[in-house]
């Protein structure tokens, strides 16, 4: 590796969308003398970041070039906001505490990965998500920290001198930000552990050492097909809203969920048969000795099954699961809920305001009128106790709290993401609205139609997730009956429409093993190959959904 070029840059004011903004990203090449002193660069500023030098490679530049189709003479050195521009870099090669020679003088350390924010985004005219991609890419460059200063020339070489092969390399660094899920455990504790990490990383990691801990418990804690759980108490938090308090009747340890995920419930109808459903659960700590469900009182088997419930009845549990969880990253959150979908968004709000330092977290919560609320008493009590959080309550059809009659709104939501900030060393660094993760769940269009106009209003889409109250789309069966043969199992059954079974209700009746995770869908663990005939859930690939399809033809044959 050899040194091209060397940039500095100062604080400017520049437009950035609809926000003006302060910042050092762009840079350019100066001439000699090239210093590097203990703050980085001589001459360079920075408008908030901490990290003081950040070297990045010419070969990149022709990457990205060809990934764009853009010219890359077009971009000066120092445009991707490096200071010291190199010859070539293998960010899957170099390692977080490798330490090098650069020139005579100047002794480097790498502190960690560049973490791309929105400012490299508009630099490049690319949209948002660009960030993720560069992230992931693999090419990200290396921030440094300074051990010696001194001066450097063009050519000086950047010589290795120590290397520890036990360390995350800058890939997997970059890995590690990017991906939703939490972070290997021992290679996270490694980069904590290592005085010269970027303050940066350790913002963006550090946030997530609780999770990756947790996920390690939930590994040795998860349990495979059903387990007997009692109902211990029943709760009426709302109209027609009731929370299910579940223990598990073998006394044994329970799984930590994910803040955000459901279980599947089954439990015994009146006929004797099957009734399996899936529902969020709705609390969350770190020590769970029972599971809280929360459900809606509506016309399904399911729901009036369980709102009959009295402590003491049994139901059989799946183990948690879904991908709809809280990242536990750096970012300030907003959780935006209608109706019931409070779920899930209740337990990411436990998990959040129980983290140390929780960044500011912002709850907007809509229903028809004060009373069909759920948890309005907790919700408060939460807001009280902790400073970091936001409640705002939003009714359509009741002007309580001298709020004009509103559903959830775009406008609405960006309104209450006033004073969105992060704290970074003991600095506080002012966001915009949209540099939050926005989680939303409720019923049918209100999800994807919110995330559709927060993304017009310039939202990156893939800090925005979403859990719609609702089943994947299906056919109606137009049958009344069909045979339906699971040729593996060497078992045929009768499916009859007047029992309204899914294919997955039928095998289970009949003591067939289906791996399910949720009864809606969502997760796809149910996918079975049809070796002849037709469902109604089909995936377009051969195979059917178990959880939502019914017979479309009167023989079916299935792989299971």
């Amino acid at each position: 590796m050899k040194l091209l070029n060397f940039s500095i840059g100062q604080v400017q004011t520049i437009q950035f969308g609809a926000e003006v903004i302060k910042t050092a990203h762009i840079k350019a090449p100066v001439a000699e003398p090239w210093v590097i002193t203990e703050d980085g660069a001589a001459g360079d500023r920075r408008a908030v970041h901490p990290d003081k030098l950040y070297a990045y490679a010419r070969s990149s530049y022709d990457y990205w070039g060809n990934h764009l189709g853009i010219d890359p003479a077009r971009w000066p050195d120092g445009f991707f906001g490096e200071n010291l521009t190199l010859d070539t870099l293998d960010e899957e090669e170099v390692r977080v505490g490798d330490e090098f020679a650069l020139g005579d003088e100047v002794r480097l350390v790498v502190a960690g990965a560049r973490t791309p924010c929105a400012k490299l985004a508009w630099r490049l005219s690319q949209p948002r998500t660009f960030q993720r991609t560069f992230a992931l890419s693999r090419r990200t460059g290396v921030y440094l920290g300074v051990l010696a200063t001194g001066v450097v020339r063009p050519g000086d070489a950047l010589r290795r001198i120590r290397y520890d092969p036990a360390m995350p390399s800058i890939a997997d660094v970059c890995d590690f930000v990017a991906s939703h899920a939490p972070p290997p455990l021992e290679p996270l504790r490694r980069l904590l552990a290592f005085a010269h990490l970027s303050p940066t990383i350790r913002l963006l990691l550090g946030s997530k050492l609780d999770a990756a801990e947790r996920a390690a418990e939930t590994v040795e804690g998860h349990w495979r097909g059903w387990r007997r759980f009692v109902i211990d108490q029943v709760v009426e938090e709302a109209r027609d809203i009731r929370s299910f308090h579940l223990r598990p009747a073998d006394g044994a340890a329970l799984c930590p969920p994910r803040p955000g995920q459901f279980v599947s419930v089954r439990m015994t109808g009146d006929d004797g048969r099957p009734i399996t459903r899936s529902w969020s659960l709705s609390a969350f700590a770190h020590d769970m000795a029972e599971y809280r469900l929360t459900v809606r009182r509506q016309s399904g088997a399911g729901s009036i099954w369980l709102h009959r419930a009295e402590a003491g009845a049994e139901v059989m549990l799946r183990a948690p699961a879904g991908d709809f969880v809280l990242d536990m990253g750096f970012r300030p959150v907003a959780l935006v809920a209608a109706g019931i979908g409070i779920t899930p968004l209740l337990a990411m709000l436990h998990a959040h305001l129980a983290r140390p330092r929780p960044t500011p977290v912002y709850l907007i919560y809509g229903g028809r009128t004060p009373e069909e609320l759920a948890f309005r008493a907790e919700l408060d009590a939460l807001a009280a106790a902790h400073p970091a959080l936001t409640v705002t309550y939003v009714y359509s059809r009741s002007d309580a709290g001298g709020r004009a009659l509103s559903r959830i709104t775009p406008e609405l939501v960006i309104g209450a993401l006033a004073g969105l900030h992060v704290v970074m060393e003991d600095h506080r660094i002012e966001l915009p609205w949209f540099e939050a993760d926005i989680y939303l769940c409720g019923p049918g269009a209100f999800c994807t139609d919110l995330r559709a106009a927060f993304i017009a209003r310039g939202a990156n889409p893939d800090h925005i997730f979403l859990e719609r109250f609702e089943a994947a789309a299906a056919e109606v069966s137009t049958l009344e009956t069909a045979q339906v043969e699971f040729a593996r199992s060497g078992v045929t059954l009768d499916w009859h429409a007047n029992d309204d079974a899914t294919l997955l209700d039928l095998a289970e009746q009949a003591g067939i093993a289906i791996e399910s995770d949720c009864r809606a869908g969502t997760c796809q663990t149910c996918r079975t190959h049809v070796l002849a005939g037709e469902t109604t859930a089909a995936t377009g690939d051969g195979a059917a959904l178990l959880c939502i399809g019914r017979p479309k033809t009167a023989r079916l044959l299935l792989d299971a």
